[in-house]
C-alpha cells in the first residue's frame, strides 16, 4: 500500500515537469515562428549585436537606414561589414561597399577613397552596389587608365562631416588614397536646427545604448526563442548605436531663424581639417557639392521635411560657402552638380536619386577628375587640374 501511496504523487510530478515541458517547447516554436515573421529591424539587429553575429538585413529593414550601421569605440559608427541585402553583398569584411580589398595598395593602382553620407553609400536606395555614382565613376576612370582603378566607396549612412573625418584620420587615410572626394553638406544643415549649437555636434547626436551583454543575457538569447522575441519588442525603439535629435520637433519657423542666426562652424572646421590631412599624407583632394532636390520638390517624396524646405535652402548655401572657401583656400575643386542637369523625377526623396540619377553624378565627377595627372590622355593633356 505504501509503495502505491508513494506512486501516485510521483505520476502527477512527472506529469506535471512533462505538461511543464510541452509547454516550453510549444511557447518556443511559437516564439521562434513570430520572431522570424515579425518586422522589428531595429530589435533584431540589436539582438544580433548582442549575441556578437554579423547583422542580418532582413524583410522591412528598409525602414530604417539605421540597420546597416554597428557601433564603435571612438568612431560613434561605422557600416556594418559583411552586410548581404536585395540579393546582393553590399558591403565587403572592411565595411566598404566594395568588392574585397587589402588595406595595403597593389603596385600600379591608382585608388581613389569617396568620403560621404548616404548619398555616397547609396542603400537601402539603390540596390546594386554596381549603380552606384562611385561604382559608376571607377568603370568610367579604368576606360581611360592603363593601370588599375579602385574607388572605394567609404560613405556612411546619415554621416555627418564629423563622421567622415573621424573616418579618415582612423581609418580612410591608412588606405593611402591618391584622392580623396569629399561628398558632404547635406546632413551637416540640420545640426544648425538645434539651439546651443555645438561645433562639434554634441547638441545634435550621441552614442547609443550601446551593444554589451550583461552577464547572462547572451546564453539566455542564443538558446530561447522566446527570449529573442521579447528582448528584439523591447528594444525595437532603442537608439543601439547612434542617437540623432528629430529636426521635426522643431518648428519650422524656429528651424528656419536658427539657420539664418547659427554659422555652420562645425563643418568648417571638420572639412579644413579634412583636406588638410589628406594633403598631408600626399592626396589630392575634391569637394563635390551635395545634391538636393529644388525647392519646390523638396518634400515631395519626403513628407518629414514639408515645411522645412526654406531652412533646408539656406543651410546648404551656406554650407556651399563653407566648401568654397575652403577650396579657394587650400587650392583644391569644388565642383557643384548643376541641378539642370537632373530630372525632378529621379529624386527618390529629397536628396537621394535612381540610378539614372547615379549615372549623371558619376559623369560630372568624371568630367572633373579626366583632367587630373593621374587620368591625363593624349587628348586633354594640356589640361591643368587647377580651379
Amino acid at each position: 500500500m505504501r509503495i502505491r501511496s508513494l506512486a501516485h504523487p510521483l505520476v502527477i510530478t512527472l506529469l506535471v515537469f512533462a505538461s511543464l515541458g510541452l509547454s516550453v517547447t510549444l511557447l518556443e516554436v511559437a516564439t521562434g515562428y513570430l520572431y522570424e515573421r515579425a518586422g522589428l529591424a531595429n530589435g533584431k539587429r540589436m539582438v544580433d549585436l548582442y549575441l556578437g553575429r554579423t547583422t542580418e538585413v532582413r524583410a522591412g529593414v528598409t525602414a530604417t537606414r539605421n540597420a546597416s550601421i554597428a557601433p564603435h569605440p571612438y568612431l560613434l559608427f561605422v557600416q556594418a561589414p559583411n552586410m548581404v541585402a536585395d540579393g546582393y553583398q553590399q558591403t565587403n569584411s572592411l565595411g566598404y561597399r566594395n568588392k574585397e580589398f587589402t588595406v595595403e595598395k597593389p603596385a600600379d593602382t591608382i585608388r581613389i577613397v569617396v568620403l560621404g553620407g548616404s548619398t555616397t553609400f547609396m542603400w537601402p536606395y539603390v540596390k546594386n552596389p554596381a549603380d552606384t555614382w562611385v561604382a559608376r565613376l571607377e568603370a568610367k576612370l579604368q576606360a581611360i587608365s592603363s593601370k588599375r582603378v579602385q574607388v572605394v566607396n567609404a560613405g556612411i549612412s546619415y554621416g555627418t562631416s564629423a563622421e567622415s573625418l573621424a573616418g579618415y584620420v582612423f581609418r580612410h587615410r591608412f588606405l593611402q588614397p591618391d584622392i580623396v572626394i569629399y561628398h558632404g553638406g547635406g546632413n551637416d544643415v540640420l545640426p544648425l536646427f538645434f539651439d546651443h549649437y555645438n561645433p562639434e555636434y554634441t547638441h545634435f547626436r550621441s552614442a547609443g545604448s550601446g551593444s554589451a551583454p550583461r552577464p547572462g543575457e547572451q546564453f539566455l538569447l542564443a538558446n530561447s526563442n522566446t527570449v529573442r522575441y521579447l528582448y528584439a519588442r523591447w528594444l525595437e525603439s532603442v537608439g543601439s548605436v547612434v542617437v540623432t535629435k528629430p529636426f521635426w520637433e522643431v518648428d519650422p519657423l524656429v528651424a528656419l531663424e536658427r539657420a539664418r542666426q547659427q554659422a555652420p562652424i562645425g563643418f568648417e572646421r571638420n572639412v579644413e581639417t579634412l583636406i588638410t590631412l589628406s594633403k598631408n599624407s600626399g592626396a589630392d583632394v575634391v569637394l563635390f557639392g551635395f545634391l538636393q532636390a529644388r525647392r519646390q520638390f523638396l518634400s515631395r517624396n519626403a513628407e518629414a521635411f514639408k515645411g522645412y524646405e526654406d531652412a533646408l535652402v539656406l543651410g546648404l548655401e551656406k554650407n556651399y560657402d563653407v566648401l568654397a572657401r575652403a577650396g579657394r583656400r587650400h587650392h583644391v575643386p569644388f565642383v557643384i552638380p548643376a541641378q539642370e542637369r537632373f530630372q525632378d523625377e529621379w529624386f527618390q526623396d529629397n536628396c537621394h536619386l535612381t540610378p539614372e540619377g547615379e549615372e549623371v553624378k558619376a559623369q560630372i565627377m568624371f568630367e572633373e577628375l579626366s583632367a587630373h595627372p593621374q587620368f591625363l590622355t593624349t587628348a586633354n593633356s594640356a589640361a591643368p587640374f587647377a580651379h
